[in-house]
């Protein structure tokens, strides 16, 4: 077993999981990092947390790491707003401007759905000084791989996530092998992640890469996060778990 793991994204945090619940958690690991859906026409909805919920987690942040305890958090675009900034246009900062800066990773998730590009201003956009010192992840799906390219190549701190599935939660016939930097998702559970940790282990290099499971740690009418599930899956994780990641 290597010690590949720097971070496990736990995502799908909704208006119905207990802020204090996620810090708790995270005092327990705190190699967990809270990947929050964001998304304008989905704000409310089942793994989409309503602007009021978002706004007391904001506060709440800004009290807990005064005493510097670890919280991870990434936000994890969706819809119009990843179309939008497709174009160039980071309108999603100022529809959440008293929430952005808790986020110090902003991932991109196309759902295998076509992006139009408007390559000069979408790279123009990542210079806006609210994104600084920001990592971007790109959900890499077979369709919009091309995307991430574009960042990579002029200097946008970007990095692929390998998901097949579009965010459906199903496992790949293989795992993509990694050149640098990744994260793995798709069809993860605490049931199979041993068996899974073990071939993204032989793809994986020396690491370090990063975990993001969401279908399968729902509840099972998917209502809500099932913070049972998510505990049981953190544990299989933190054997994988690099030292310095650990101590974060």
């Amino acid at each position: 077993m290597k010690k590949i793991i720097d971070r496990v994204t736990i995502t799908g945090a909704d208006t119905n999981t207990k802020h204090e619940d996620l810090f708790k958690l995270s005092e327990d690991f705190p190699f967990v990092e809270w990947g929050i859906l964001l998304s304008k026409s989905g704000e409310g909805k089942a793994r989409f947390p309503t602007y009021a919920w978002m706004l007391k987690l904001s506060h709440m942040f800004d009290e807990y790491i005064k005493d510097y305890k670890a919280f991870q958090l990434s936000g994890h675009i969706c819809g119009k707003w990843v179309r939008d900034i497709c174009q160039g246009n980071w309108v999603i900062l100022d529809d959440c401007s008293d929430v952005y800066d808790i986020f110090a990773r902003f991932q991109l998730n196309f759902h295998a759905q076509v992006h139009t590009l408007k390559q000069s201003l979408f790279l123009k956009g990542f210079d806006d000084p609210r994104l600084y010192l920001r990592q971007f992840i790109f959900q890499l799906d077979n369709v919009n791989n091309d995307i991430l390219n574009v960042a990579t190549q002029n200097d946008v701190d970007a990095v692929p996530l390998f998901d097949l599935s579009g965010g459906a939660g199903i496992l790949p016939e293989e795992w993509p092998k990694a050149n640098g930097y990744c994260g793995y998702a798709g069809g993860l559970s605490p049931d199979n992640l041993e068996s899974q940790l073990k071939l993204i282990e032989q793809v994986s290099g020396d690491g370090p890469i990063w975990i993001d499971v969401e279908t399968r740690v729902r509840t099972d009418d998917d209502s809500e996060l099932d913070l049972g599930k998510v505990r049981a899956f953190l544990e299989v994780a933190r054997p994988w778990v690099t030292k310095m990641a650990a101590l974060v």
